[in-house]
């Protein structure tokens, strides 16, 4: 299958959860929405001052130019914080002197900026520009309007969307349950950071990737060891994760070999949906359904782990919390390509690369190195990705560069 096909196959097949949960506000970034944001009133609820300046009515300032002026009496100052209703009104001929963010006085219906203005003393000022009502003035609900539908059922709320809920006095919301992804690592040659190395052995590191990349996600990981190659063990250790979590990831054994399992496993446990993608790296990237829940079996190779993380696991695990539109995980940066990168038609490759910048441009360098080590990702700045139907990029070509 092409990438997009296997996402498309494994999401047909996953069913969010369903569970909610009431959440603090100021702890719900990336939490999932499990109910939809109604404004409960008008945001800020004042007309307010877009610039520092001067409240009037526009019709007293109709003819005022640089050439012709109009000075108007000064009756007062607004500050911010002040109540709209301990100010002064605004009548023919009168300014208000009032600060960026501050309540404009009743009578007023614009602002002219302070730059358009010179103080002759403290209660005249005259003015050089002729306004339009509504000019430098925030209306009562220019922020959110009472009763709009702020946020939809599914949001994935970001820092700036906290920010948002707080200025509409929300200080709670229904959040759906944290998906839990058990994690596991399988392979003979396995140790945890720790333990003594023996010859022929590494250590244990896809699991703690796969973590941090879960949890980044909003999802809660949690290791459940190193299980050996032993087809009896695996099986075990699928069966109890899948009882216990939401989702299941394994990594480790998803290709053809002697000793991979984990196809044969996801097998007899379920129904397999998924079982190779046309990408590199990260070919054998094995999707199952084991008593309804996603369990994927993803390469033993660091590198195609975190690529398959990134560009396959990730879509499902936000189906599977309740996500209703999944966003690039990455920036973009156009840089020239430095050297020509090669791939094969119909497989579609992620090369790592370093980004450098040098007279005011940037430049994407390819990282040589292979999947089983993580320095190759380690090295780099960035991914750019080689669609399937192009044999190669050449060298000089401006390319988009995924940054990690």
């Amino acid at each position: 299958m092409t990438l997009d096909e296997a996402i498309a196959q494994a999401l047909a097949h996953v069913e969010p959860i369903t569970e909610t949960e009431r959440v603090p506000t100021l702890t719900a970034s990336g939490r999932v929405l499990a109910e939809e944001i109604l404004c409960p009133h008008d945001v800020p609820g004042f007309a307010r001052a877009a610039m520092d300046g001067y409240a009037v009515r526009a019709a007293d300032l109709a003819q005022a130019s640089r050439d012709s002026p109009v000075t108007l009496r000064v009756i007062g100052a607004a500050a911010m914080g002040q109540d709209p209703r301990t100010l002064p009104a605004v009548g023919e001929g009168e300014a208000l002197e009032i600060s960026t963010g501050a309540p404009v006085p009743p009578g007023a219906d614009a602002v002219v900026m302070v730059e358009q203005t010179a103080r002759l003393s403290d209660h005249t000022v005259q003015i050089f520009s002729a306004v339009e009502v509504g000019d430098q003035v925030l209306a009562a609900d220019s922020d959110f309007r009472r009763g709009e539908l702020v946020f939809r059922a599914g949001h994935k709320l970001r820092a700036v969307d906290i920010g948002a809920l707080l200025a509409m006095g929300i200080s709670q919301i229904q959040a759906l349950r944290r998906v839990r992804v058990g994690l596991i690592s399988s392979g003979d040659e396995l140790v945890e950071v720790g333990e003594p190395l023996r010859p022929g052995q590494v250590y244990q590191i896809n699991g703690h990737i796969l973590r941090q990349l879960v949890e980044a996600e909003g999802a809660v990981g949690e290791l459940l060891g190193i299980v050996p190659d032993d087809p009896a063990k695996l099986r075990a250790a699928v069966e109890q994760a899948v009882r216990t979590y939401d989702m299941v990831l394994l990594s480790g054994g998803s290709s053809v070999g002697r000793r991979d399992w984990t196809f044969r496993i996801f097998q007899d446990l379920g129904e397999v949906l998924v079982h190779g993608i046309a990408i590199k790296p990260g070919r054998p990237t094995i999707f199952a359904l084991i008593e309804g829940k996603p369990v994927i079996g993803l390469p033993g190779n660091p590198v195609s782990c975190v690529l398959v993380c990134e560009k396959f696991v990730r879509p499902v695990l936000a189906r599977r919390g309740g996500v209703s539109v999944l966003l690039p995980s990455h920036k973009l940066a156009a840089a020239q390509l430095m050297q020509t990168v090669r791939s094969t038609v119909g497989r579609e490759d992620f090369i790592a690369v370093r980004v450098r910048y040098d007279g005011g441009r940037l430049y994407a360098i390819p990282v040589a190195g292979h999947s089983n080590n993580i320095s190759t990702l380690a090295r780099a700045d960035g991914i750019l990705r080689v669609p399937p139907e192009l044999e190669e990029i050449p060298q000089g070509a401006q390319v988009w560069v995924e940054l990690l």
